[in-house]
């Protein structure tokens, strides 16, 4: 029932979340109602029930027949089963900001710093309550953030973000050193088996604009952290299970 409960939770919370992306450093962007985005006509409450009021409408604007993005409904059910099987309160306030941080630098390449700091504020405090974390978990964070940050400053900025070695730090402060390492490690792999099959592909995915993507593509990574962190969490993952894979 809980599980039940949390899932339905997510659903609509991710459909803030959604809303938080989008119009993120928009004046007045959490006071703004939902509209459509092409005929500007503001949305009905029952329009707004995450998954349903896409199937209902049948993606499709009642007024202007503007197709709705697939995006909504998917990021809803994505949150709803984040919320679901991560059960515990603080992870699933850490991940919602993760959530956001992904899809906003899915759609404009860049981690936003209000976002991402909050994100280490509240891993701190996480790894302050865990009386288990040893200095090693401690110095995680710092880790990461050194590793990422190397490979900002010597590729000039062209291989990674300086965002994502802040998200690295607040990722590493919140899994410390067992988890961590592993969802480093797994972000890596997905990510070069996402840019892979997308390059196979020849399109980027539903989230963002659609283009022809190359070997020079700049291909948004903090996604792939953020997933390796999730995967790395809810397995319970640790550098020696990594290792054997």
């Amino acid at each position: 029932m809980q599980i039940l409960f949390l899932f339905i939770l997510g659903l609509f919370v991710g459909s803030f979340l959604n809303v938080v992306a989008l119009r993120f450093r928009r004046e007045n962007f959490l006071t703004t109602r939902s509209y459509c985005p092409k005929c500007e006509r503001v949305l009905k409450w029952w329009e707004l029930i995450p998954v349903f009021g896409f199937i209902f409408l049948r993606a499709r604007c009642s007024n202007c027949e503007g197709r709705i993005s697939l995006r909504y409904p998917l990021v809803e059910l994505l949150t709803g089963m984040v919320f679901a099987l991560l059960q515990n309160w603080f992870f699933i306030l850490i991940f919602s900001i993760y959530i956001v941080i992904a899809l906003y630098d899915l759609e404009h390449k860049i981690i936003p710093n209000e976002l991402v700091y909050v994100s280490i504020f509240f891993s701190l405090i996480f790894q302050s309550i865990v009386s288990s974390f040893t200095l090693l978990d401690w110095l995680t964070g710092p880790i990461l953030f050194i590793f990422f940050a190397s490979f900002w400053y010597f590729s000039k900025g062209r291989a990674m973000g300086f965002g994502d070695a802040k998200l690295g730090l607040s990722v590493g402060l919140l899994l410390g050193f067992a988890k961590g390492l592993p969802a480093i490690v797994l972000a890596f792999w997905i990510g070069a088996f996402v840019s892979i099959v997308m390059m196979f592909w020849g399109r980027v995915g539903f989230i963002t604009r659609a283009k022809k993507l190359t070997m020079k593509s700049e291909i948004p990574f903090a996604p792939f952290i953020i997933i390796g962190a999730f995967v790395s969490l809810i397995f319970n993952l640790d550098v020696l299970s990594v290792s054997l894979l």
